[in-house]
């Protein structure tokens, strides 16, 4: 396996979500392998400091960096910048289903324009030495589940890894993932493939690799407000921790690398780790309501202390 696919179970990439600090809490948990968030080619090489910034791996090791667009000059460019700042893979990203990008015929757009797609593919594997993959999707919509044929397409280009969402673009992140799509794509080609989409625990894993033969499994929204998954997902029990520590190592997190912009980037985190817990509501009013870190701090302490380890 390329160091793509250094191991079979890792987390996506997921735009707003696998920055720096939430990287540094998986890793705290065993994570290995780790991605980016999803970085725009385009606003790369504009330079966009947003964008720039997550590029800046510092001294993080096994870091791939996915990238997106629909230019190749652009692709090529900032899989160069990827490859200087130490990653140890690149993932092309062709399966987002956001509006703006599909305006752009790029992320999951790519899709219905697979020629295209393997010129990008081509561009990016000639313009570095590291393995390059690329994140699809089932398909278009029902009607165009064209994975399979797309990913021998990518194959072809030179692509050394694919990984399948089994959803289409039209559902989004809405109603059922298609394994069967996905065991189609491994079967269609001689590349690692890894499966995305709805695994949440070791049974849902082991489901995952049974029903699509993949090389390995890769873990989405079942990481929001849960570092710990992949390592619970591995062993089948969930590591004993204090939580109340977790999340407040977390926000310093945030805080350090944000700035005051870390207080409110940190809402949707603290959220995520509190679904659940009894007094979730009122705790998040009081987070969303309040741009102080000090108190939210304390808010953190109260609320998540009480809870214990888990």
């Amino acid at each position: 396996m390329t160091a793509l696919f250094s191991t079979p179970l890792c987390a996506a990439p997921m735009a707003g979500i696998t920055d720096k600090p939430f990287r540094h809490m998986m890793r705290r948990f065993g994570a290995h392998t780790l991605y980016t968030e999803m970085i725009g080619a385009e606003s790369f090489v504009r330079g966009h400091p947003v964008t720039v910034k997550m590029m800046h791996l510092g001294d993080e090791s096994n870091v791939i960096v996915q990238i997106v667009g629909a230019d190749a000059v652009s692709l090529a460019q900032t899989a160069r910048a990827a490859e200087a700042a130490g990653a140890v893979g690149v993932n092309i990203n062709m399966g987002c289903p956001v509006k703006k990008l599909i305006a752009n015929r790029s992320g999951a757009a790519l899709m219905k324009y697979p020629d295209q797609a393997a010129a990008l593919v081509a561009a990016v594997k000639a313009a570095v030495s590291i393995p390059v993959s690329v994140k699809i999707r089932a398909g278009w919509d029902d009607a165009q589940l064209n994975a399979p044929a797309f990913a021998r397409v990518l194959t072809d280009a030179g692509a050394d890894g694919i990984i399948v969402h089994g959803r289409t673009q039209a559902q989004g992140y809405a109603g059922t993932n298609n394994p069967t799509i996905i065991a189609a794509v491994k079967a269609a080609v001689n590349i690692p493939v890894f499966a995305n989409g709805d695994v949440r625990d070791k049974a849902g894993a082991e489901d995952m690799l049974c029903h699509t033969n993949a090389d390995g499994v890769m873990v989405g929204r079942a990481c929001l407000g849960r570092p710990w998954i992949l390592a619970e997902i591995e062993t089948g029990h969930r590591p004993v921790f204090s939580l109340g520590e977790v999340v407040e190592t977390h926000f310093d997190a945030l805080l350090s690398y944000y700035g005051q912009a870390g207080v409110f980037i940190a809402r949707k985190h603290l959220a995520w780790y509190a679904a659940g817990q009894a007094d979730a509501a009122a705790f998040c009013q009081a987070v969303f309501q309040c741009d102080k870190a000090p108190k939210i701090k304390q808010l953190i302490h109260d609320f998540f202390n009480d809870r214990g380890n888990i």
